[in-house]
């Protein structure tokens, strides 16, 4: 038996073929450790199969040995092939699913499932079916894994309104926000709450918590970062120079950190080389990556302070919870590393000690998913 898996490993390492600095591999390991991974769309292999069930292959890239995967043939029900991925979370996805063509028009149904991680084994694949709404999902965040009896989801509609439910639930239940726009939220195991990531120039003086917890679900409260400290003069600069996006973390030991997301606009030549097939007033909408910036919250001190250093960690960020795990437990990434993902944008990694982004320059045709899949609890 020993033999005849050293053969097949051996045959799985002669298909895989080096290209512009990815691997491309057709097989799957025969058994695929929990890790990250980034998700791509997957490929019709067949609409109509004996079981009713399309047939797909699964596109994905593992930044840990830095290929792109394909899994062939695998399963998904036709909700989820007709679905639109709208987050993800503990490395459970999110699929939207319109009851009627008249997209945004009326009703849709919600599909929460683990199909999408190639981590889930086959007896552990489930689809979970969430209450319809009309809400226009854009954020999910799960409280734990969904096959656990204290889930709960939590979800954004466009930044304006917040909606929660357990699965199992026929409805979901709106909980009011006092203010007006929300960009993405996490849930803190460190805390027992979700946050919100509050994004605006406006001073905001109302209430913090947002949920009586008598009604069972977590509290929900409003994300309030300490003020910044510690900053460089030329990383102030750039802060104050270009486009910046606001990311809030939790480490699995439950250190905090704020994460900024720096871009700036491309210039008329810039956008014509990268899109020579674009109309040309189309560079306003196109924005090139200048890097991230780190803040570590100290509850004693009460300051974030500026680090090039998060030590073994690895952030990850994308439409997707945003989440971070240890480059000692995953072997192959790089610590100290912001992971990123972003249509236009391409992805990669930025090694915060240097200061440098790292591209993966020659991103594959089906990528259209901005979405990494965290490890499988």
């Amino acid at each position: 038996m020993s033999q005849l898996l050293v053969r097949i490993a051996k045959i799985s390492s002669s298909s895989i073929v080096k290209k512009h600095g990815l691997c491309f591999s057709e097989l799957r390991s025969l058994s695929t450790a929990a890790t990250p991974y980034l998700l791509f769309d997957e490929t019709v292999q067949d609409e109509m199969t004996l079981s009713c069930e399309p047939l797909v292959e699964l596109n994905l890239y593992d930044p840990r040995k830095e290929e792109t995967v394909k899994i062939p043939d695998q399963t998904l029900t036709k909700e989820l092939l007709r679905s639109r991925k709208v987050g993800s979370s503990r490395g459970w996805m999110v699929g939207k699913y319109d009851l009627s063509p008249m997209r945004w028009s009326y009703e849709s149904t919600f599909h929460l499932t683990n199909m999408y991680n190639p981590c889930a084994s086959a007896s552990s694949r489930k689809v979970i079916s969430l209450p319809p709404t009309k809400e226009k999902i854009t954020d999910i965040s799960l409280s734990a894994s969904p096959e656990q009896e204290d889930c709960v989801v939590a979800a954004l509609s466009s930044g304006k309104s917040l909606i929660m439910c357990r699965p199992g639930d026929s409805d979901w239940t709106p909980i009011k926000m006092p203010f007006y726009w929300a960009s993405g939220m996490i849930y803190s195991k460190r805390d027992g709450k979700f946050y919100l990531n509050r994004v605006s120039k406006e001073e905001y003086d109302g209430p913090v918590d947002l949920i009586d917890t008598s009604s069972g679900f977590p509290q929900v409260s409003l994300y309030k970062g300490f003020p910044l400290s510690n900053i460089p003069q030329s990383r102030l600069e750039q802060l104050s120079s270009v486009d910046k996006y606001q990311h809030i973390v939790e480490s699995p030991c439950g250190q905090s950190f704020t994460v900024y997301w720096l871009e700036e606009s491309l210039t008329k030549e810039e956008f014509k080389a990268l899109h020579p097939k674009e109309p040309p007033h189309q560079y306003f909408f196109k924005k090139k990556l200048k890097g991230f910036v780190v803040f570590r919250q100290d509850p004693e001190q009460r300051i974030a302070s500026y680090t090039e250093d998060i030590g073994d960690l690895c952030i990850f960020l994308g439409d997707n919870e945003a989440f971070c795990v240890s480059a000692t437990e995953y072997p192959g990434l790089k610590p100290n590393s912001v992971y990123f993902a972003k249509y236009d944008r391409g992805f990669g990694f930025y090694d915060l000690s240097s200061n440098t982004v790292h591209d993966v320059i020659d991103r594959p045709p089906f990528s259209c998913c901005n979405y990494w899949l965290a490890p499988l609890e």
